[in-house]
């Protein structure tokens, strides 16, 4: 599938999306079983329930068919991008303020740490969050790998 095409699907769920308050983070197709797979990896603050991926998937599925944009036989999947995905984009972060985060952090000789603490705030070149030890403003540039928390 060509970058035009997806870009013409994009457009048609994007709006879809909107109205169900979620915001696509990745649109891939790709051949399987003789069929056409489109997959929609979405999110919103405070995450998305399959019960909402279902019912966005139908909005999608019957857009795509009524417009007809996509040749022979093909399945739309929209789904949560998982709680493992790195956070990398300012809006991945914006998402997940309020929310425990593990985080990478390159320290000054070169060595990696470990932090975990709750996103509190979300600025242009740090990041704010809530630690025992109190709230500590991370410069992004230190930040090497960034990821929500498992909880058990």
């Amino acid at each position: 599938m060509d970058a035009e095409l997806l870009a013409k699907i994009q457009a048609l769920a994007e709006p879809i999306l909107a109205g169900h308050d979620m915001e696509l983070v990745e649109l891939t197709s790709h051949p399987q079983g003789g069929q056409r797979l489109i997959r929609f990896l979405v999110d919103r603050v405070g995450g998305v329930t399959i019960q909402q991926c279902a019912q966005a998937n139908r909005r999608i599925n019957e857009a795509l068919d009524a417009a007809d944009l996509v040749e022979g036989s093909y399945t739309v999947e929209v789904s949560s991008p998982g709680l493992d995905r790195p956070l990398v984009s300012q809006r991945d972060f914006e998402r997940a303020l309020g929310e425990d985060l593990d985080l990478t952090l390159q320290e000054p000789d070169g060595r990696a740490s470990e932090l975990r603490g709750m996103l509190l705030a979300v600025q242009r070149e740090a990041l704010v969050v809530k630690t025992p030890g109190g709230n500590l403003t991370v410069p992004r540039a230190r930040v090497r790998a960034a990821k929500k928390a498992l909880r058990w």
